[in-house]
């Protein structure tokens, strides 16, 4: 019986996968037979040889890999400026992962390089707040307060790596790789549709190609005979087979893949491991079906740059509108592939990339990371055509329903409201008035009042409500807390909106963070959806929300109406004022603007 157990205990430590139960049951069937025992036995010795021997030659495996890695890492730190790199972001993670950090300190450490703050700078006024600011930031400490700290810190982590490609022709193709992955970016961001993934979008994007620019400056040879082995197969540059042929050459060269390299950089740099995770390329396992939440960040910026690429390659020659021709054909053949999985809608898509292509060329030019490239016009339209709904869009007349489910296409915003000087210039004034409060360290509170107040002047509201996360509910309500204007602080405390599930309009908007405008809260759809005190006792004609989100979670939300239906209308500049004034006062609330 011993022999029986211990063969059997011998087959399971083998091999989980063996049948042990049969095993058993044969042998307690002929115990006696001492050729039965010793075979199944040295069967079981013979397995545990094996899976010993695979184990052994994958823990080899893996440490040499380890010990290449880390032999490319000691090329790298050769580099005189890499050191210096390498501080300076540990230097920004380390602020921008801090609860208790200002802005005064983040900027403080970028502001040691003073050509790449003027850059940032650049980047800020051309790329992320032109409408908010006017193109007229200055102050680095206002961009900090007006992007986060996690953003300017890793944006800033881009600028340096730019400031140290070498001049003159040697540096021209990183420069450019650069420019591709400037263009990558803001189109990841552009196509988001996810409100919990938006801020991310942008530096995943930005940083999935961050293995190729660190090669190129550090190993430019090896990169030089790579891509000429490339080319010498007839690859097209930037096709898939390319990308692929180029990481397989990479591993034969130094043992690890392009991607390897940029994650293990970001690792020691301190980048947050979420970045790092997105960095690696992804595409759709199933082009028929809208991607998962969890696949979706990382398909949406391995497309973004597999774009970049293609528009960025497209010929110079030909006429203006040939030009155009070439790039429209371009953006319909990807989104003719890519648009079920990144829950597109193909036809405002030729415009939204010009738009795009319009801010990179800003860009282009005022960073110098290469060509300019024509923006294309999609047939017959003009260029100040809208771009396609995302969350954070407000929803107009022509698409005022409750949006649709994450899976579904956004629907293509309607023809933006006229914009007003007076409204833009007081939420401008609002603007300035709440950096200098959050760079001061104000409560969250104090934060919420103002903005409220503001908020109520400059749209001429006839009552504002701030709404925030009731924790005795277990967080899965928002309460009416604080109102400004008529019969404001008696109608507040009806605001009940659950949030899991949502049960109405309102809680259906804000687990979204859809910023929306309800231009006729009296047509059938919007009515139906509606909570019954709302339509009983609120009685407005019209209301704009803009909930309050970060990092997947609802803080609150603002609310202002009007009486009369239609009377409200906010441009695409007001309403980016409307969402800076907005983040602002999250990032206080998420981050701490105070003691309370």
């Amino acid at each position: 019986m011993n022999s029986e157990t211990s063969a059997t205990e011998a087959l399971a430590s083998a091999s989980p996968d063996f049948p042990v139960a049969e095993a058993a049951v044969d042998l307690a069937a002929d115990p006696a037979d001492p050729a039965a025992l010793a075979a199944a036995e040295a069967e079981a010795a013979r397995l545990a040889a094996e899976r010993q021997a695979a184990q052994e030659a994958e823990d080899r495996a893996a440490a040499e890999r380890e010990a290449r890695l880390q032999r490319l890492m000691q090329r790298i730190a050769k580099h005189a400026d890499f050191a210096s790199m390498k501080d300076s972001t540990r230097l920004l993670q380390k602020i921008a992962r801090s609860e208790n950090a200002h802005a005064r300190a983040l900027s403080g450490a970028i502001s040691d390089d003073v050509a790449m703050t003027a850059k940032l700078l650049r980047l800020v006024n051309a790329a992320f707040y032109s409408s908010a600011g006017g193109g007229s930031i200055t102050s680095l400490q206002r961009a900090v307060a007006l992007m986060g700290f996690q953003t300017i810190g890793m944006v800033a982590n881009s600028l340096m790596l730019f400031e140290r490609l070498p001049k003159g022709a040697d540096g021209n193709r990183l420069r450019q790789e650069f420019g591709r992955a400037q263009l990558a970016a803001l189109l990841a961001h552009q196509f988001c549709n996810s409100s919990k993934q938006l801020d991310g979008a942008y530096l995943i994007a930005l940083f999935q190609n961050l293995g190729g620019m660190l090669a190129g400056l550090h190993f430019a040879d090896d990169m030089e005979a790579i891509e000429a082995a490339l080319q010498a197969r007839e690859l097209a540059e930037g096709s898939l087979a390319w990308q692929e042929g180029r990481e397989k050459l990479a591993r034969e060269q130094w043992g690890q893949g392009l991607e390897d390299i940029a994650i293990e950089v970001a690792r020691q740099w301190g980048w947050p491991e979420s970045v790092r995770m997105g960095m690696r390329t992804l595409r759709p396992s199933n082009l028929e079906r809208a991607c998962s939440p969890e696949e979706y960040q990382r398909v949406l910026c391995t497309a973004a740059n597999d774009l970049a690429a293609q528009l960025l390659k497209l010929p110079h020659s030909g006429s203006p509108e040939e030009r155009a021709e070439a790039r429209k054909a371009c953006v319909e053949r990807f989104a003719a592939e890519l648009a079920v999985p990144l829950g597109l809608d193909p036809e405002p898509m030729p415009e939204a990339v010009e738009s795009v292509k319009q801010v990179w060329d800003d860009l282009a030019q005022t960073l110098g990371f290469g060509a300019v490239v024509a923006a294309p016009a999609a047939a017959g339209k003009s260029s100040s055509s809208s771009k396609p709904a995302k969350p954070g869009d407000l929803a107009t007349p022509a698409n005022k329903a409750a949006p649709a489910p994450a899976a579904a296409a956004p629907r293509p915003a309607a023809r933006p409201a006229a914009a007003n000087p007076a409204m833009a210039e007081a939420l401008s004034s609002a603007l300035e008035q709440l950096s200098e409060m959050v760079l001061s360290g104000a409560a969250p509170g104090q934060l919420l009042q103002l903005c409220m107040k503001q908020m109520h002047e400059a749209l001429n509201l006839q009552r504002v409500i701030v709404c925030l996360r009731d924790a005795s509910h277990g967080g899965s309500y928002l309460k009416g807390r604080m109102g400004l204007g008529e019969r404001a602080t008696v109608l507040a405390p009806l605001f009940d909106i659950p949030l899991a599930p949502p049960t109405e309009l309102f809680g259906l908007l804000c687990s979204k963070g859809a910023d929306t405008l309800i231009s006729d809260t009296a047509d059938p759809v919007i009515a139906q959806r509606l909570p019954a005190w709302h339509r009983q006792q609120v009685r407005a004609g019209t209301f704009v929300l803009l909930p309050m989100v970060a990092g997947g979670q609802v803080l609150g939300t603002f609310y202002g109406d009007r009486a009369e239906a239609g009377t409200l209308h906010i441009s695409e500049r007001e309403l980016t004022l409307l969402k800076t004034l907005r983040n602002q006062v999250v990032m206080a609330m998420r981050f701490g603007g105070g003691k309370g």
